[in-house]
């Protein structure tokens, strides 16, 4: 499901799930530049599984789409520390940046609530949704900023959530006000992220000047997921260097998640994780 986010149904990479007993209910967002996805449903429809497309780009070996732009913006807004402030190179993605290391947090969470992101229209769909199938128990997921997605949509309605591959949401969830802080016991949340350690962008890897997101132009500085991480050892078990290529969804499907071989991982919260720790927020 998370795969055919990417996808039409008429593409060679869709997968027909029928055979599961899974049905495509509904699409969204395919004749936009923003949020794309899919609604599947049982055959009783008594469960719903909403799945978002992640960041399309060739950066990313997904290919780039009419989302590309769009997909960039809630990357680097999501992801990084101040505003994609990298250097003084970078054009920044909002106006939060003060001085070296410093950033106003308001401005901050303010230019979350941008219409250009992604996370509002994910709520109503979110919501729409609900209502269309009032009876029916609700997952989400997604790949990358997919996967980030539907944690933040898991971590506000309390919803059933396997991510794969995304880079950390619990910066954005905080910005957001969402439930993150001391209070909030991260083990009980049903959201988990799977991914493996050869993908930088999941592992909170992926920055700094010499890193391929950097020459790419996305500031992918978070690491700390919402919830449960479950982290497939590929370095070790398959010699796997950490690369960006590692990052498709057909990789992680077909050599990961795919391989019986691997060991499968415990689901633990890193609950020492910290982002950002270089910046002051005032």
């Amino acid at each position: 499901m998370t795969a055919n986010a990417y996808s039409l149904p008429t593409d060679d990479l869709w997968f027909d799930l029928a055979n599961d007993q899974w049905y495509q209910n509904s699409s969204f967002g395919w004749d936009s530049d923003g949020l794309r996805g899919y609604v599947y449903g049982d055959d009783k429809n008594s469960t719903i599984v909403i799945t978002i497309k992640g960041t399309s780009a060739r950066f990313f070996l997904g290919g780039d789409s009419e989302t590309s732009a769009r997909d960039k913006l809630n990357d680097n807004r999501l992801f990084s520390c101040c505003c994609a402030r990298i250097d003084y190179s970078w054009s920044t993605v909002c106006d939060c940046y003060m001085s070296s290391g410093k950033c106003n947090q308001q401005c901050l969470e303010d230019s979350l609530q941008s219409d250009d992101l992604y996370f509002q229209a994910a709520a109503n769909l979110f919501l729409y949704v609900s209502d269309q199938y009032p009876q029916a128990d609700i997952w989400l997921t997604g790949h990358s900023l997919g996967g980030s997605l539907a944690g933040l949509l898991g971590l506000t309605y309390g919803q059933p959530t396997v991510g794969f591959q995304a880079p950390g949401d619990r910066l954005a969830a905080s910005r957001l006000h969402l439930p993150v802080g001391p209070g909030a016991d991260m083990r009980k949340m049903p959201i988990f992220h799977f991914g493996h350690n050869a993908d930088p962008l999941f592992v909170g890897s992926c920055n700094g000047g010499g890193s391929s997101c950097y020459y790419g132009g996305y500031a992918m500085e978070s690491k700390c997921h919402i919830g449960s991480s479950c982290i497939f050892d590929t370095v070790r078990e398959k010699g796997w260097r950490v690369n960006i290529g590692n990052h498709r969804i057909h990789k992680v499907l077909d050599e990961v998640l795919g391989d019986e071989s691997i060991p499968w991982p415990a689901c633990e919260v890193d609950e020492e994780c910290t982002d950002c720790s270089d910046w002051s927020f005032e």
